[in-house]
């Protein structure tokens, strides 16, 4: 029969310093900070009496780039929304194709995104639309 026996801890190593706790209380104070200032998952977009409309911002920037994606000269996109001063604003990363025509896109996205919050979810102010081009896709090389 085996016998374990408890090893016994000097209660040195639980002694710890005030800066130590010091480090330790502004670390956890710092780590909850950051969890309660972070954005929301979902924006609001109507409350009033009857109800209110939220959508989630993975579902928002999902379309934003659904509608990016459709054109020609885009390979991909990444859209991001923020709420500031009261009003929408919306920045669009693009990848673009060689032949793409950049004022064309800048234009006609900066209209889509403006028809998507006036008809589609009903938001009739709606503040900067930011397209930033963050790189160009190598043409597809076809036999």
């Amino acid at each position: 029969m085996i016998i374990i026996a408890p090893i016994a801890m000097p209660p040195e190593l639980f002694v710890f310093s005030l800066t130590q706790y010091l480090l330790l209380w502004s670390s956890l104070a710092l780590l909850v900070l950051l969890l309660w200032l972070r954005p929301p998952s979902t924006l609001t977009l109507i409350k009033n009496d009857k109800g209110g409309l939220r959508i989630s911002r993975h579902a928002l920037h999902r379309l934003i780039e659904t509608c990016c994606e459709q054109l020609r000269g885009v390979a991909s996109a990444r859209a991001s929304v923020g709420r500031r001063r009261g009003k929408f604003t919306v920045t669009i990363r693009l990848k673009v194709r060689p032949n793409a025509k950049l004022d064309a896109i800048q234009g006609y996205l900066t209209q889509e995104v403006g028809d998507i919050f006036r008809e589609n979810l009903g938001i009739g102010e709606i503040g900067r639309v930011e397209v930033k081009v963050v790189g160009v896709a190598s043409e597809s090389s076809t036999f």
